[in-house]
C-alpha cells in the first residue's frame, strides 16, 4: 500500500542508539556520584587521634562520694550473685575487630549514649538539682522556639532579636560541651565533627522544629569509640591510675583504676560486667556479692570490647595538670612520660601511625580519582546529550524539507523501503550559520540521511 513520507513511520537506528548511550551514560554518572559522595572527604571521612585517658576521675575533681552522687548512673544493677553457669566466660555475640582498618559510622544518638546518656538519662531532662536538663538550653537556641516562648509569656520579639539571643544560647552551649561547667566535665576530646553531630540529635532530641533534616554521621574506629565511652563514662567514677584495691578495699568503698581493668578481669568478663552486670568478690571474708557500679544497658557487647580494647592499646597514664581541676583532660595532648624509653601503649601508638597516614594518603587518592572521574562522565554526557540534539534536529529538518520539496513517494515492501515515484532531486542541508562546500552534499546524505531512502537522497 502506497503512503506518503508523512505518514511512513521511519525507523530510527541511529536515533535508538544515541539514546541508549545516553541511558548508559547518565546511569553511569549517577554511579560515580554516589561512589564521589561516599568517598569524598565528609563528615563520614573523618578521623580522631586516640590518645589514652588521664588523671583522676571526675568525682575524685569534684571530691563528691559515689554515693552521694547520680553522676554516671543509669539506676539499674546487676545481678545479686553469680550464678553457677556464670563462672564460665562466655564468648561476646559479635567478634571484635582490632584492625585499624575497620571503622563504624556513629550517629548524633550513638555519640548521645556514649557520652551523656550516663548522668543525663536517655530522654536528656538529667537528675535535678544536681544534673540540670538539657532540654531547655538547646530549645533556647531555636529562633522559632524563642519567639513562641517569648510570645507565651507576652513579650514579642522581632525576628532579628529572636536570632540574636537563639545565637547566644548556641555559643553558651557549645562553650559548656567544650569547657564544662562547675560540675561538668569538659568534653574537649570531642573533635568538631563529632560535636556537630551530638548537637544535630540534642536539637532532635528537645524537639527542635526541621531537627531530623539536619542529622549527621562520623566515621570512627573502633579504638576510637572505646575512647569515648571509656573518657566520658568510666572516667566519672574511675580514675585512670592508682593502686589496685583487694577484696576488703572494694568492700569498704574503694574503686578500681581503669589501668588495672584489663588484668583484674578478661574481656568477656568486662562485657558482662558492663552490659548486664556481674557479681563481685568482696569484704573482709570474700564474697560475691552484687556491687555498686551500674549496668550500662544501652551499650552494645561490641562497644564494650571496644573499651576492654582500647585500654589494652592504649594504658591510661597520670595527669600532667594539677589536681582539683574540674575539667577532663583534653585528648589531643600528648601523654608524657617520666623516662627515656617510652611505655609499650606508647610504642604501639606510634608505630601505628605510619599505617593510619597511609590510609589517610590511599583515601585522598581515591577520593581525587573518583572526582575526576565524576568531571570526566559529566563533560563527556554534556558533550553527547548536545551531538543527539543536534542530529535529531537535523533529522527532522532534513525530513521536513523533502515532504516540501515533493520528493519520493515510497512503500513498504517485505519490510523494506522502495522508492516508487521521484519528482525531484533533493537539496542538501547545511547546519545553520556554516556555508555549504563542495562535498557539503554528500557529507550531509551519508551522515543524516536515513538508509531507508537509499539512492533517493
Amino acid at each position: 500500500m502506497l503512503c506518503s513520507c508523512t505518514n511512513i513511520d521511519m525507523p530510527a537506528a541511529g536515533t535508538t542508539r544515541g539514546a541508549r548511550a545516553a541511558r548508559f551514560l547518565t546511569c553511569l554518572v549517577v554511579v560515580l556520584g554516589l561512589a564521589a559522595t561516599l568517598c569524598a572527604p565528609s563528615l563520614l571521612g573523618q578521623h580522631s587521634t586516640v590518645t589514652a585517658v588521664e588523671g583522676d576521675s571526675v568525682l575524685g575533681h569534684l571530691h563528691r562520694p559515689f554515693e552521694e552522687t547520680a553522676m554516671g548512673k543509669t539506676w539499674r544493677l546487676g545481678p545479686p550473685l553469680q550464678a553457677p553457669e556464670e563462672t564460665a566466660d562466655p564468648a561476646p555475640s559479635a567478634p571484635h575487630r582490632s584492625s585499624s582498618t575497620n571503622t563504624v559510622v556513629l550517629h548524633g544518638a550513638d555519640l548521645y549514649r556514649m557520652n551523656c546518656e550516663g548522668c543525663h538519662g536517655e530522654s536528656g531532662l538529667g537528675a535535678p538539682p544536681e544534673i540540670a536538663s538539657i532540654i531547655n538550653p538547646v530549645r533556647s537556641t531555636s529562633v522559632a522556639l524563642v519567639m513562641q516562648r517569648m510570645k507565651s509569656v507576652g513579650a514579642d520579639v522581632s525576628r532579628a532579636q529572636a536570632t540574636e539571643l537563639a545565637g547566644q544560647s548556641k555559643t553558651a552551649l557549645l562553650q559548656r560541651i567544650h569547657n564544662g561547667g562547675q560540675d561538668m566535665p569538659s568534653f574537649s576530646y570531642l573533635n568538631d565533627f563529632e560535636v556537630q553531630s551530638l548537637v544535630a540529635y540534642l536539637n532532635l532530641l528537645a524537639g527542635v522544629p526541621n531537627a531530623a533534616a539536619r542529622q549527621a554521621a562520623v566515621s570512627e574506629s573502633h579504638a576510637r569509640v572505646g575512647e569515648l565511652i571509656v573518657k566520658s563514662t568510666c572516667h566519672t567514677c574511675h580514675a585512670a591510675t592508682g593502686p589496685n584495691p583487694g577484696p576488703a578495699e572494694l568492700a569498704a568503698g574503694a574503686i578500681p583504676p581503669l589501668a588495672t581493668l584489663t588484668s583484674r578481669v578478661s574481656r568477656a568478663q568486662l562485657i558482662r560486667k558492663i552490659t548486664v552486670g556481674a557479681s563481685v568478690n568482696m569484704g573482709e571474708v570474700p564474697d560475691s556479692l552484687r556491687g555498686r557500679m551500674p549496668v550500662f544497658f544501652y551499650l552494645t557487647e561490641t562497644e564494650a570490647a571496644d573499651v576492654y580494647g582500647y585500654l589494652e592499646a592504649y594504658p591510661p597514664s597520670d595527669s600532667i595538670n594539677p589536681p582539683g581541676a574540674v575539667q577532663v583532660q583534653n585528648a589531643q595532648s600528648a601523654p608524657t612520660t617520666g623516662s627515656a624509653r617510652p611505655p609499650e601503649g606508647t610504642r604501639k601508638r606510634r608505630d601505628a601511625e605510619p599505617a593510619d597516614s597511609a590510609n589517610r594518603t590511599w583515601f585522598l587518592y581515591l577520593s581525587l580519582g573518583v572526582l575526576g572521574l565524576l568531571a570526566v562522565g559529566i563533560v563527556f554526557t554534556q558533550r553527547e546529550f548536545r551531538r543527539l540534539s543536534t542530529e535529531a534536529h537535523m533529522r527532522r529538518s532534513l525530513r521536513t524539507h523533502l515532504v516540501a520539496r515533493a520528493l519520493p513517494i515510497v512503500a513498504r515492501q517485505n519490510n523494506s523501503w522502495v522508492v516508487e515515484k521521484t519528482s525531484r532531486r533533493p537539496i542538501a542541508l547545511v547546519p545553520t550559520g556554516r556555508k555549504p562546500q563542495a562535498s557539503s552534499a554528500k557529507r550531509l546524505k551519508d551522515w543524516w540521511c536515513p538508509e531507508e531512502f537509499g539512492d533517493a537522497c
